[in-house]
């Protein structure tokens, strides 16, 4: 493991190098994480890369975590007490250039304005440099791989455990409860947690896409379930839209959750290295728009998902990206009617040269509950 951060780290350079930078300043902890094995979320750390050195700057609530997760005799690492900027200009005195290039879309208005004047004391300025590391991360390697693919079986396991309930124990848990059964699957099945803020939308609450769950109980009716989990850092994503006991609000969504499976087998169908994700998108936006629900999906068809829930590729109507073999993306259309329900499905995509692998393998088919 110890070489595959150096062979990122090598990475990252070959790319500063290419665009004559002398540095980079990283402030993503993320970015870190996948640079150098330490991942301290919301620490506040800050990584500089130079040509012959690298400098982790963290707090002092960190350190220990920071030293027993780093092996990189490269890597310089110090703490901070109250005052991020104050130490890295302390490193910054040993070194001649006039600017430091950093993550601009990693730092707020305030410390920008902050560390803009410290380092003027110094006769340098800051440059903004975003996506640099994110270029890297936007493909996936093989260890990068096995972990998202081991957050999905641990997804869909919970999702099946669900399944395994029955509508009668289903329909005796509120909105927030499920989602909590949920993450407590995902826990015990060796997750480290969720991944983002769980969404159980019960009946007309399944109409707004990012519904935060409630003390509804969840009665007889449509039921959608947005979830996913953190594994070793790596994240998953899922949607499943299900239906408890069979009665006229399930009738009325089946034509509706049909035409959404639908517009989703297609777009897998069609996902592969080359295609743009704009293409993919209308793949399954123009299906949906043949059917007189267009203005009805209104977000993009998916997103990148790795050490963050969402991340590039952006799949939707302005994205010109070019899909490459081993970005992960999730496809996930939906059809929302204000005041009567929505229904969308969601899977993780492994892109590869000629087609692309789909990473969960729990039903997507119209399901109503057995009764028990």
């Amino acid at each position: 493991m110890t070489d595959l951060f150096k062979s990122r780290i090598e990475n990252i350079k070959n790319i500063l190098s290419s665009e004559n930078l002398s540095n980079l300043l990283i402030l993503s902890d993320e970015n870190i994480y996948y640079l150098t094995g330490f991942y301290g979320k919301n620490s506040g750390s800050l990584l500089l890369i130079t040509d012959n050195k690298l400098h982790l700057i963290t707090n002092f609530l960190y350190l220990e975590q920071a030293k027993k997760s780093i092996d990189n005799d490269s890597l310089n690492i110090v703490f901070y007490r109250r005052d991020r900027f104050k130490k890295l200009l302390e490193i910054l005195e040993g070194y001649n250039f006039e600017s430091v290039n950093l993550e601009g879309k990693n730092i707020s208005f305030k410390d920008g304005l902050n560390l803009g004047k410290m380092l003027s004391r110094q006769n340098k300025e800051f440059k903004i440099k975003d996506g640099l590391v994110e270029k890297l991360r936007i493909i996936k390697d093989e260890v990068e791989i096995s972990k998202i693919k081991n957050a999905c079986k641990i997804t869909d396991n919970a999702f099946n455990k669900i399944l395994d309930y029955g509508a009668k124990k289903v329909e005796s848990l509120s909105e927030v409860e499920l989602s909590f059964s949920l993450e407590e699957l995902m826990v015990k099945n060796n997750s480290i947690g969720k991944s983002f803020d769980i969404i159980v939308a019960y009946d007309k609450n399944s109409s707004m896409p990012h519904y935060s769950p409630q003390k509804i109980k969840v009665k007889d009716g449509i039921v959608l379930m947005d979830f996913g989990c953190r594994y070793t850092n790596y994240c998953s994503d899922m949607t499943r839209t299900i239906f408890t006991r069979n009665n006229k609000i399930c009738n009325e969504f089946k034509k509706i959750y049909d035409i959404v499976l639908e517009a989703q087998y297609k777009a897998i169908k069609f996902c592969r290295e080359g295609i743009t994700c704009r293409e993919l998108d209308s793949t399954a936006r123009n299906f949906i728009s043949s059917k007189g629900y267009g203005n009805n999906f209104g977000h993009g068809l998916g997103h990148g998902v790795g050490l963050e829930i969402h991340e590039e590729p952006i799949v939707n109507p302005e994205s010109n990206t070019v899909l490459k073999e081993n970005m992960i993306i999730t496809v996930e259309p939906g059809i929302y009617i204000e005041d009567f329900g929505g229904v969308r499905i969601e899977d993780m995509l492994l892109v590869k040269k000629n087609a692309c692998e789909v990473l969960y393998g729990s039903t997507k088919e119209f399901f109503i509950m057995a009764d028990f």
